[in-house]
């Protein structure tokens, strides 16, 4: 074989691990764009109900419009949320439907939330 021949043969390699390479790529960004479009309004809904609970400290359990917001979100939360986010707010909702009195415990798992929430709007649309 002669040199021409072995060019040849490289080139085809690298155009061919280039063209795989560039595929994995474009299938990563797609699945990050994905899990954005579904990431983002989950914790802006919860960012509404934290509006709901600053603005409605005691009546807001007469409110149909939080109850329906806390199943949205705890639906969201389930479905897209991180094993943190989840157990957290799993914490608060004992406390919300009456299967746990730690209120102190619920106050300061919410707060909590509401931090962690906070940073990763922040972290997943690279605010800093």
């Amino acid at each position: 074989m002669e040199i021409r021949d072995w060019v040849t043969i490289i080139s085809v390699f690298l155009v061919i691990t280039g063209w795989f390479v560039n595929s994995y790529l474009n299938r990563k960004s797609e699945i990050a764009k994905r899990r954005l479009d579904h990431r983002l309004p989950t914790l802006k809904s919860f960012i509404k109900m934290w509006y709901y609970v600053q603005e409605h400290p005691q009546d807001r359990y007469q409110l149909n419009e939080y109850k329906k917001l806390l199943v949205d979100v705890r639906e969201d939360f389930q479905l897209y949320g991180k094993l943190d986010e989840i157990k957290l707010f799993e914490s608060f909702m004992e406390y919300e439907t009456g299967e746990s009195r730690d209120s102190k415990k619920a106050k300061n798992d919410f707060e909590k939330l509401v931090e962690l929430v906070r940073k990763r709007i922040r972290d997943e649309l690279d605010i800093h």
